[in-house]
């Protein structure tokens, strides 16, 4: 929590003295009684309501605290750090939204205030709005640019502030895709950063990130055994290695570093969820949905753990179980595409064709271009006898991904309930030539 430099009091006060020298100790069980003393002579001044909720924030008091700095912002309004507290108590509850709000607010009482506009960048990213992170971070990075390349030498004291920023950038550039990118501006980040171990070995580990997402696997399993050497106790760089060995398709020796990330931080979310898929693709499906429960106990909102749940149980032909595994979840998002999706294959599963169609058909209306809606709504169609309308919805899917072997199969499949056999076979060929191991499509060949 921001602490301020010293007491707006007129006259020195004992209490207060004392209670601002044990906060800056981090002895706030000590200070927390000298500022209640304070108040109750005082009266609620906000400078006094601030420093007792920082007292209260520390030992995780978090509602209380927060009602305090509520109390002292309505009696200071233009007071930023009060607002810029208020952002993070209300990130630590998972107010995402006002948190945001908080951090705008503080930033537009005062341009200047780091923290606040990189704690903005990082809800944004934690909200999934990396477009809005990276156009916070370009900002920022640039205007820190600027003041390190001002005459005296005095910026030289901001690059680790600038290493700390790009390295965000470049982890927001990661997440939206944008890989090359990424490596730049983290290549610049690791100059910024000079010997700050820690810092270099996030780095690194970001790095290897867009690595694997440009399909470089070698390079990125390399460069996260480089960022482990910085950290080896980093739970989030066992992550980062267990990760790029499960997308370079080694989800065997995926699950060492995954675990050993869980040993050092087990409430690790997402480590938990890259786990469940290395065990999935390992065999181990019963593991994976254990995992999977577990991150859901913790956060019943996690949105991609209740997609990846939903995904293993349609695998296994669990229908009802994805079906349940979405139904809270589609209750509070009811326009989410993917879980729309996923509630459409369940229930084509469970034979349920026209409440699958429903659910298709909504998922199309939202998003009217995605191949995989397209071609599941069209299975369901043919389902229900209307390969017609299947057709186009088939062809329309295979615009956007060409040559997809499970688009291909099941546009085969819609061929062949028009009686075109040969284009149907020529289709199903195409699909099993993209992957010969493709069982629907061999089963709907064989059948012609």
């Amino acid at each position: 929590m921001a602490l301020p430099s010293s007491t707006p009091a007129a006259q020195p006060d004992p209490d207060l003295q004392t209670g601002l020298q044990y906060l800056r100790a981090g002895w706030f069980d000590r200070a927390e009684p000298l500022f209640r003393a304070a108040l109750g002579r005082y009266g609620e001044r906000p400078d006094i309501l601030h420093y007792l909720a920082v007292c209260l924030s520390q030992r995780g008091a978090l509602a209380d605290a927060e009602a305090l700095w509520r109390k002292a912002l309505a009696k200071d309004p233009n007071e930023p750090m009060l607002s810029y507290n208020l952002g993070l108590v209300a990130r630590r509850q998972g107010r995402l939204d006002e948190a945001a709000r908080r951090f705008r607010d503080t930033i537009r009482r005062t341009p200047a205030h780091v923290e606040a506009r990189l704690a903005l960048a990082s809800i944004y990213m934690d909200m999934g709005r990396f477009a809005a992170a990276e156009r916070e971070l370009v900002e920022f990075v640039t205007n820190v640019d600027a003041a390190i390349q001002q005459p005296g030498g005095a910026g030289e004291g901001l690059k680790p502030l600038q290493a700390r920023a790009r390295n965000m950038l470049g982890y927001a550039l990661y997440r939206m895709g944008h890989y090359s990118p990424a490596i730049d501006v983290l290549d610049l980040a690791m100059i910024d950063a000079g010997e700050d171990a820690a810092r270099r070995g996030q780095i690194l580990g970001d790095r290897a990130l867009a690595l694997s997402g440009l399909g470089h696997f070698d390079e990125a399993i390399a460069e996260a055994g480089r960022a482990l050497e910085f950290a080896p106790e980093s739970a989030s760089l066992n992550h980062v290695l267990g990760f790029v060995l499960y997308h370079a398709g080694r989800p065997t020796d995926a699950i060492a570093p995954i675990q050993r990330s869980l040993e050092l931080d087990p409430a690790f979310a997402a480590a938990l969820k890259t786990l469940a898929l290395a065990h999935a693709a390992a065999g181990k499906s019963d593991e994976a949905v254990d995992l999977l429960h577990r991150a859901l106990r913790a956060n019943p909102r996690d949105r991609d753990a209740v997609l990846q749940l939903s995904n293993l149980h349609i695998e296994q032909q669990k229908f009802a179980e994805a079906l349940e595994a979405l139904e809270a979840h589609l209750k509070t998002a009811a326009d989410d595409v993917q879980a729309l999706n996923n509630q459409g294959l369940a229930l084509r599963g469970l034979k349920r064709f026209e409440e699958a169609r429903r659910s298709l058909k909504r998922a199309s209306r939202l998003a009217s271009d995605d191949p995989l809606v397209l071609t599941n709504l069209g299975r369901v169609l043919v389902d229900l006898g209307r390969a017609a309308e299947a057709r186009t919805l088939h062809e329309h899917a295979l615009r956007s991904l060409p040559g997809d072997p499970r688009l291909l199969t099941h546009y085969g499949a819609c061929l062949a309930a028009l009686g075109e056999r040969d284009k149907a076979r020529e289709t199903l060929d195409a699909a099993l030539a993209a992957d010969p191991n493709n069982a629907e499509a061999l089963a709907v060949r064989t059948g012609l």
